[in-house]
């Protein structure tokens, strides 16, 4: 899903302001929402509806997870975490997704169970409102939560803006497979079906966010010609340095670099000071994911 901006505001602080408001009424949407659906799986039969209820649950923790990861996130850093606090809203988007992960296999597995014993009864139509309305809400929280996921680039917030994606399938998913099941009884199957959807949509989205917030914890560089460039502009702007060891470390959406430099002996202190303030300058100007560089050197390798 690609959408265009909520709000034509580029301040950012507008931006975290509103990202505040929209995880409260994502929270309070999604308790209405999952209230509704579960009630209204139960009384009207539906399968689909009982998982796409489900779903909307789990939404009400990420969301209050997110909320508690973006305060701890935003701190400055101290003695105790140089590097800040930043990976506090990867890692509670990597809780938030592996909860994800464990709701859609058991809604997969439940429903097959359910067809392997030919378990099939036909959703009342008085479904499809319920469904229809979540729906829409459910396209709203994903809009607002994505637009300020993305301004602010939060991980937290991208997270639950993918949630409610999902959700937003999966409710499409019930709403074909109720409209169908109402031809007559030998349909009634199409609702397992539903369900079956719901879970597989939840499983294939969780793992691919839960990979990529993994690998920011585990400090990941951006690609892997990153390395290289960095490499590549020192030995052409900075000759007769060269890179001999670079450490990577991510601070928050950048990276920290402790970059050691090999040169020539020979080479005074002032002179060296100088070319490495200007090295840390390039490196910072030239790669937007560069947060930081602190440079040693080893005078005398060349």
């Amino acid at each position: 899903m690609s959408e265009q901006p909520m709000c034509p505001s580029e301040d950012l602080g507008v931006c975290r302001s509103c990202s505040k408001k929209i995880l409260m009424w994502t929270v309070a949407g999604n308790v209405v929402m999952s209230g509704l659906k579960l009630a209204g799986g139960v009384f009207t039969n539906s399968s689909g509806l009982i998982a796409d209820g489900l779903q909307s649950l789990s939404c009400v923790a990420t969301s209050i997870l997110i909320m508690i990861s973006l305060v701890f996130s935003g701190r400055q850093s101290d003695e105790r975490f140089p590097f800040g606090y930043a990976k506090a809203e990867f890692i509670a988007a990597l809780s938030a997704f592996s909860v994800l992960i464990g709701l859609g296999l058991y809604i997969v597995l439940s429903n097959l169970l359910a067809i392997f014993r030919r378990e099939f009864v036909q959703p009342d139509i008085m479904a499809l409102p319920i469904v229809v309305v979540s729906a829409f809400l459910t396209y709203m929280m994903y809009r607002y939560n994505f637009c300020a996921g993305t301004r602010l680039d939060s991980p937290g917030l991208v997270a639950n803006g993918c949630h409610a994606g999902a959700d937003l399938f999966s409710s499409g998913a019930v709403i074909v497979a109720i409209l169908v099941a109402q031809i007559g009884p030998a349909f009634a199957i199409c609702d397992k079906f539903a369900a079956l959807i719901v879970g597989a949509i939840i499983v294939k989205d969780a793992l691919g966010h839960w990979t990529s917030n993994l690998q920011a914890v585990l400090d990941q560089v951006p690609d892997s010609g990153f390395r290289r460039r960095i490499e590549v502009l020192v030995a052409r702007d900075f000759a007769p340095y060269s890179v001999r060891n670079i450490k990577f470390r991510r601070v928050g959406k950048k990276f920290w670099l402790g970059i050691t430099l090999q040169g020539p002996t020979g080479i005074l202190v002032a002179e060296e000071l100088e070319r490495t303030g200007a090295v840390r300058a390039a490196l910072t100007g030239a790669f937007a994911e560069i947060d930081t560089v602190d440079l040693y050197t080893d005078l005398g390798g060349g």
